[in-house]
């Protein structure tokens, strides 16, 4: 029993021995840790504030030890106020006991120990060594060295959630901050939420690692996290995958296990986190980074799920899944300011379902809905990866051709036309229905073209295919 206070060390001593209880009084929390450590206790009562060491840093220093993190440590305190009882919960305390609440805590530690006819040795240690009361300042101060350390890094890792804006940017962060505490050979991050339903691969991998250890980190990391490569590559770099190498990941030669850790945000799983020892098995310290980071990183991710849905949800019409007319606009101008090379030279296919107000008129407007989502579904199967595809509004779609000139454009045209007649669209009465689309397509003659002029040309040309008999394509 631990308390600065004589009298209520005799008060209370008085009362546990008549419960039977063998009580050993202690006046410095300093003296209490020595005791305990070298000769474990059934359990530890402390008064909660004290000079020097209170018995909530006692508490927290019992419980980070293995001799005495299993001994129950009641806290004491002379007023019941919610911030002690507070601190008492988070410093691992068994119970928090007020000093006029004597008979409870005779309940208390009748609860958490055993007779003394009945009470067990505690076992040796395999290599016993004396604690001293300098052993005990120095151990305490390591504790709260480390609680300090961990909370920074919580802090840290709670932080990303400004990045959320982008999974990329908020993976780049962890991994700056990730280097700069622990020396690794690959940081690797899965995470379980798709930014889209008609997104292919639902699982995305990022991977931190050094630049002569790319293709064996990917290896490892796919392995460790259970990620199978794409079916299909059309390039060497081209895949599921989201790469930072740089030399502060280390370039080391040995492989050993990665420490694997899941990624929640309360019951919902967010992913899976791996860090690869740049050592022969992983240290203390490794393992406290990589779980820090595994128990703080929910948040951060399930904020950008949250960011990721509502940017698809303002970017896609939310019938086909096609990009709306906005965001159509928006992604173009964007690719340009980053590239122009890469759009031009650019054309624009602009088709129309043709009658389609007969099919909302005979048919019903499900179906109508059917035939669009129909025809959303061939345009996104027959663009290439760099073309941008979008519903323009009502029964009209827009395709941007990215470095397709004018005689490209017409071919594709007259495939996507083509394909759209032959196509057959399931109606939700079972039937099928088929549909044909007049064309209009524009090129930009020179590097100063307009997205919004090349889309007016482009309406031009689809009501030119409209008047001269519908299923056409037509060059403006």
């Amino acid at each position: 029993m631990v308390d600065d206070s004589a009298s209520a060390r005799a008060l209370l001593g008085v009362r546990l021995r008549e419960n039977g209880h063998q009580v050993e009084e202690v006046a410095l929390a300093a003296d209490a840790a020595e005791m305990a450590l070298n000769h474990p206790p059934d359990a530890v009562v402390t008064d909660l504030w004290m000079p020097g060491i209170s018995g909530l840093q006692l508490c927290r220093l019992l419980r980070a030890e293995p001799a005495t993190q299993h001994v129950p440590v009641v806290l004491l305190t002379a007023s019941d106020d919610r911030r002690s009882r507070f601190w008492a919960r988070h410093a691992g305390a068994t119970a928090y006991v007020t000093k006029t609440e004597i008979d409870r805590l005779t309940d208390v530690l009748g609860d958490v120990t055993s007779s003394p006819m009945t009470r067990p040795s505690p076992s040796p240690s395999p290599h016993p060594q004396l604690v001293t009361r300098g052993n005990v300042q120095e151990r305490l101060s390591q504790l709260l060295d480390a609680s300090l350390f961990e909370s920074t890094i919580a802090g840290e890792v709670r932080a990303l959630s400004q990045k959320a804006e982008e999974l990329e940017h908020l993976f780049e962060s962890l991994c700056a901050l990730a280097s700069d505490i622990a020396g690794y050979r690959w940081l690797g991050l899965t995470t379980d939420q798709a930014p889209a339903p008609h997104v292919k691969y639902t699982t995305r991998l990022f991977i931190h690692t050094h630049p002569d250890l790319k293709d064996k980190a990917e290896r490892e990391a796919r392995d460790a996290l259970a990620v199978a490569p794409p079916p299909e590559r059309r390039k060497p770099d081209e895949g599921d995958a989201f790469f930072i190498t740089d030399k502060r990941a280390v370039d080391a030669e040995w492989s050993t296990p990665p420490i694997l850790l899941p990624i929640r945000f309360g019951s919902v799983s967010m992913g899976q986190i791996a860090l690869a020892p740049s050592r022969r098995g992983a240290s203390h310290d490794d393992r406290r980074l990589i779980g820090n980071m595994a128990s703080e990183l929910g948040g951060p991710l399930r904020m950008a799920a949250l960011v990721a849905e509502a940017r698809r949800l303002a970017s896609t019409d939310t019938l086909t899944g096609l990009l709306n007319r906005r965001a159509f606009v928006e992604r173009i101008e964007k690719a340009r300011a980053v590239s122009d090379k890469q759009l031009f030279p650019l054309s624009v296919l602009l088709l129309d379902v043709d009658y389609f107000k007969k099919v909302n008129d005979t048919l019903g407007h499900d179906a109508g809905d059917a035939v669009l989502v129909g025809v959303a579904k061939v345009l996104s199967n027959m663009a290439r990866k760099s073309d941008f595809v979008a519903r323009w509004g009502g029964e009209e779609f827009v395709v941007a051709l990215t470095a397709t000139a004018e005689a490209g454009a017409r071919v594709a045209a007259e495939r996507v036309r083509r394909a759209i007649a032959d196509a057959r669209y399931l109606l939700p009465s079972g039937g099928e229905h088929r549909a044909t689309a007049s064309v209009g397509l524009a090129s930009a003659e020179n590097r100063s073209w307009d997205i919004h002029g090349l889309i007016g040309r482009a309406d031009k040309a689809m009501y030119a295919a409209k008047n001269r008999g519908r299923n056409r394509v037509e060059t403006a």
